[in-house]
């Protein structure tokens, strides 16, 4: 599958995990790693649903599809697949948004 990030800075933290390392606890590097492994494995989006690993949930009060990953207790891998709530499974892109604690009334971005 295709990753694209939603910017150049989501990039920078997503091609070099050492940086990411400086930013988020070392374990949660180790599993947005493995994350991103498997997301870049799978065929298209659906196939990487299907395994259930993560724990994606699709996030609701957004106005693109958005999912998230399991990374810690109250951390989330954003992704946002480039397709519709009809396409979704079938979609070969996924963009990063980053990083982010979205429990509560706001949003805490770690990696914007």
């Amino acid at each position: 599958m295709k990753i694209t990030y939603a910017n150049k800075k989501v990039e920078k933290y997503f091609s070099d995990y050492t940086m990411l390392q400086k930013k988020l606890p070392f374990e949660w590097v180790r599993t947005i790693k493995k994350h991103m492994d498997r997301l870049e494995a799978a065929e298209c989006f659906g196939d990487f649903l299907m395994l259930n690993l993560g724990k994606p949930e699709q996030l609701k009060g957004y106005e693109q599809v958005s999912y998230s990953l399991h990374v810690a207790p109250n951390a989330r891998l954003i992704l946002e697949p480039g397709a519709t709530r009809d396409t979704v499974m079938i979609c070969s892109e996924i963009e990063v948004e980053g990083v982010c604690d979205y429990h509560g009334s706001k949003e805490n971005w770690y990696i914007p």
